[in-house]
């Protein structure tokens, strides 16, 4: 089959499975969406009326009536400026935490936590029973507080006091205190077994999200470690072929442990322990539905753990914490405690690149007042400092665009033997000056700004809800309708057309064959960025375009000489010696 051929026929199959898989992946992310919604909260576990053990694990004293009656449902509401937060005794603690002025899918409010999992504050000694329920529920509205009690047995008594607003004391309206204190109530001395208070739980907030956002991550001396749902599932290599099977728990130890969280695309859950003394983390996921007619979502829980110690009698301990439910704002983040801003995906290897253009863009908001703008502008001034390299680049290439029959000469006379035409090849730029990598540099500068470009953009909770000519939100594809239930997504389409028209424009340096593959690029990155944040495709357009502009201007002026060969130089100048 002829080469061209070939290679319109590449183009064609990758533009149709382009089509399929986002028209797949719409079909997934409306069920998705709609099972998030049509799954009703479920109810904890009935408490059994004779139980052999407590939540903690300790033994109950016998009796000849239940060791832990049944207790009627309570629950309770506090309200914060920032946030409406749910309790409930049967649950054990802060059941969900209902974000007042974010929404999340279908403008419902974003929520987290869950009805599906452990309490913000639930203890427990074993992931895989998180009952927590018996309490005994009072609120106090005059100090924003809600108080759970109830006796452990073994004369061990446990009360958690959550304190929201002002009369928490704690830096940020979206933080609030939890106290949980144990008492001796008897007359001997009792030990309190190792125990751990849960995080809650996150999940996705938008169908489209993709699960590597839904994390769990603690922190110890300053260093971060976190695994995503993706971790909890069995690898396999080219999808197909499974290399090593699940977990079902993540359980790691340390000392001094400050904080662990549980985090979603934009939002974070975040369970600080103000003495330090937590000793081992533990998380799992957990499927959003047990549908097995649907695509699996994933949530994720975790939790801190604590290690056991002795009450005398009449003797009281208590372990605070500090909880921050709430948007992962960079700013916000810095100024508490304990590197909150850990939880943002900024890691290495340009997690600090990453920062700087987060920061780069709120200051240019702070301005403009437009985000799409300040992305725009932002793009503008990064583009215009690596100019300079970009102008030496194209100068380059159009040098080599001139070298290029001499190279095909060299093709074709050496078809045969690849390693003689590299060779010759080298020679050849060696003679006229002319180093090949210079056209490269410009592309090993951009590679880790686009990348630290693709963290920023996909977790900046500011650029939710924020609009920009048609885009509704920049952190979600710009769909403007659907064809036959497929997504018009605009600035994808315009990325992949400005690319096709920069391929066009720039100076050929290769034979007509590997012009047509480099085709098939603008189709690649159509199906890996069609469903993007419009952010990050307004960012790839906007580099495009600038791109086409400076080619232009760069054409426009005076087309380098090709530089007489090296040994034609040396020949003259002894010449001239005679």
């Amino acid at each position: 089959m002829p080469r061209d051929r070939l290679t319109w026929i590449v183009v064609f199959l990758a533009g149709i499975g382009l089509i399929l898989t986002i028209y797949w992946q719409q079909q997934e992310a409306a069920r998705i969406r709609a099972q998030n919604y049509a799954n009703q909260p479920v109810k904890p576990p009935e408490a059994s009326a004779t139980p052999s053990t407590t939540p903690l694990g300790v033994t109950a004293q016998p009796s000849p009536t239940p060791a832990q009656p049944e207790v009627p449902e309570q629950s309770a509401s506090l309200k914060s400026d920032v946030a409406k937060l749910d309790f409930s005794n049967l649950r054990g603690g802060l059941t969900q935490v209902e974000l007042l002025k974010y929404k999340g899918e279908d403008d419902h409010p974003v929520i987290l936590s869950s009805d599906r999992a452990p309490a913000i504050g639930a203890i427990t000694r074993n992931p895989s029973d998180w009952r927590d329920s018996g309490y005994a529920l009072s609120d106090d509205q005059t100090n924003n507080s809600v108080t759970l009690t109830k006796d452990l047995g073994n004369n061990i008594q446990v009360s958690k006091t959550y304190t929201v607003g002002k009369s928490a004391g704690v830096q940020d309206p979206f933080q609030l205190k939890l106290a949980i204190e144990f008492k001796n109530t008897g007359g001997a001395a009792v030990d309190v077994p190792g125990f751990f208070v849960n995080t809650g739980a996150a999940q996705p907030i938008h169908a489209l999200d993709r699960s590597t956002y839904t994390t769990f991550g603690w922190d110890r001396d300053g260093k971060y470690q976190s695994v995503n749902v993706d971790w909890f599932g069995p690898s396999s290599f080219l999808f197909f072929f499974q290399t090593s099977a699940g977990h079902d728990i993540y359980s790691a130890t340390g000392d001094q442990i400050s904080w662990a969280a549980v985090a979603d695309q934009y939002f974070a859950t975040i369970l600080q322990t103000k003495d330090k003394s937590a000793g081992q983390v533990w998380a799992k996921r957990d499927p959003i539905s047990n549908d097995p007619n649907q695509r699996m979502a994933w949530s994720i829980q975790g939790a801190l753990g604590f290690p056991a110690f002795n009450l005398q009698p009449g003797e009281t301990k208590t372990k605070e914490f500090v909880v921050y439910a709430g948007p992962k704002e960079y700013d916000r983040l810095s100024k508490l405690d304990d590197d909150f801003n850990a939880v943002l995906p900024f890691g290495p290897p340009f997690g600090f690149l990453s920062k700087w253009l987060l920061i780069m863009m709120n200051t240019i908001h702070a301005f403009v007042g437009s985000y799409g703008l300040s992305i725009i502008l932002m793009t503008i001034i990064i583009r215009g400092l690596v100019w300079p390299i970009q102008n030496t680049s194209m100068k380059s290439m159009r040098k080599m665009a001139k070298l290029s029959p001499l190279v095909n000469e060299l093709k074709v006379k050496y078809k045969d033997d690849q390693q003689r035409m590299n060779q010759e090849m080298m020679k050849l730029y060696k003679e006229y000056n002319i180093n090949p990598l210079t056209g490269c540099l410009p592309m090993f500068i951009q590679i880790p700004i686009f990348f630290a470009f693709y963290a920023m953009l996909g977790s900046a909770v500011e650029l939710r809800d924020s609009s920009f000519l048609w885009v509704h939100d920049l952190s979600q594809p710009d769909t403007v309708a659907h064809i036959f239930g497929f997504p018009l997504n605009i600035i994808p389409l315009v990325s992949a057309a400005t690319q096709v028209w920069q391929l066009q424009i720039t100076p050929k340096t290769g034979d007509a064959s590997q012009q047509r593959i480099l085709l098939i690029m603008p189709i690649v990155f159509l199906f890996i960025c069609y469903n993007f944040a419009a952010a990050l495709s307004l960012y790839y357009t906007a580099s495009n375009l600038f791109t086409i502009v400076q080619t232009y201007l760069t054409m426009k002026q005076t087309a380098p000489d090709l530089p007489k060969p090296v040994k034609a130089q040396a020949v003259a100048k002894k010449k001239s010696y005679r």
